[in-house]
């Protein structure tokens, strides 16, 4: 259980206060108290469990989420092509423990998440039943170009969502994992129209994506995706490659960190991207920069 320090500091970094999470992340190591402490607390409405070893949980308890900007944008994207009924369907790919699915979970229709990692998907699976959702679908799996299987790499510690197909610092903590072609999957499946698809896979992100090449042609998603790396962002070598892997007449935009979601042009050196298909970028307006009378729409498109 948290201590009432653990508390204390909760406390004060939801105050909002510049660089109050920086504060409250110097304090917490300063104090060096055993990180392995389970927590229970409200979420967006939901009753949330997790671990204050773990990067995403140690924000979600201290400041009530973990990348707020990318919540905010999600959210906002719900409400666009949903409206107040909310019908839209959010595909997430590299769910980790469930955050940003357990939290569209309370504006979507259809929420359908994958994540390949055992521990990872406990944790998630148990706070899906401890509040009993049922429009959320959850696959013990990954999503690549091939139907195979996999090695999962130990990632960082203390980071569940560092894990990657790519990459490992402990062979011996590796998991073999299936691997699923999306577009077979979601055809076999039965699964509905891609909405929003939120995409964090720790640098496997281009094999998802022409694992998706039908679905996206198809259904013209908006797309949320983290790129990492330097050389190459998230298995793509430069950024013509990576407009080619989507659907055509697309903009991209990075998301910037901050606590509410707006856009700006897009960055290669960047963390996330936003693709956005033309014909729902003016619906986003009031996030996308300013001003724009003069910038015309990048249209581009793909011979395949």
């Amino acid at each position: 259980m948290p201590s009432i320090c653990d508390h204390l500091l909760r406390a004060a970094g939801h105050v909002p206060l510049p660089h109050i999470r920086g504060i409250v992340w110097w304090l917490d190591r300063l104090l060096k108290r055993p990180r392995s402490r389970d927590f229970e607390v409200n979420f967006d409405g939901l009753r949330y469990r997790g671990q204050l070893n773990d990067l995403v949980d140690w924000n979600l308890f201290f400041f009530g989420s973990y990348s707020p900007q990318e919540l905010d944008f999600l959210a906002t994207a719900a409400w666009v092509l949903g409206g107040t009924t909310s019908g839209v369907t959010y595909f997430d790919v590299g769910a980790n423990v469930g955050q940003h699915a357990l939290f569209m979970s309370r504006r979507a229709a259809h929420v359908v998440a994958f994540e390949p990692s055992r521990l990872a998907r406990e944790r998630f699976a148990a706070n899906i039943a401890l509040n009993a959702i049922r429009n959320l679908l959850l696959f013990p799996i990954a999503l690549g170009d091939v139907d195979s299987q996999g090695r999962l790499g130990s990632g960082f510690k203390g980071n569940s969502g560092s894990k990657s197909l790519t990459w490992t610092l402990a062979e011996h903590k590796d998991e073999t994992v299936e691997i699923r072609r999306g577009d077979d999957l979601v055809r076999a499946e039965g699964l509905p129209r891609v909405d929003i698809l939120k995409l964090d896979v720790e640098g496997y992100e281009k094999q998802a994506l022409l694992g998706l090449r039908n679905t996206l042609l198809a259904d013209r998603p908006v797309i949320l995706m983290e790129l990492v790396g330097k050389r190459e962002k998230s298995g793509f070598r430069n950024e013509p490659e990576l407009h080619a892997s989507l659907y055509p007449e697309h903009e991209l935009f990075t998301l910037p960190n901050c606590r509410k979601a707006k856009l700006i042009q897009f960055d290669w050196n960047s963390e996330t991207m936003v693709c956005l298909p033309r014909e729902r970028i003016k619906a986003f307006r009031a996030i996308l920069p300013h001003p724009r009378k003069n910038r015309p729409v990048d249209q581009f498109r793909s011979d395949t």
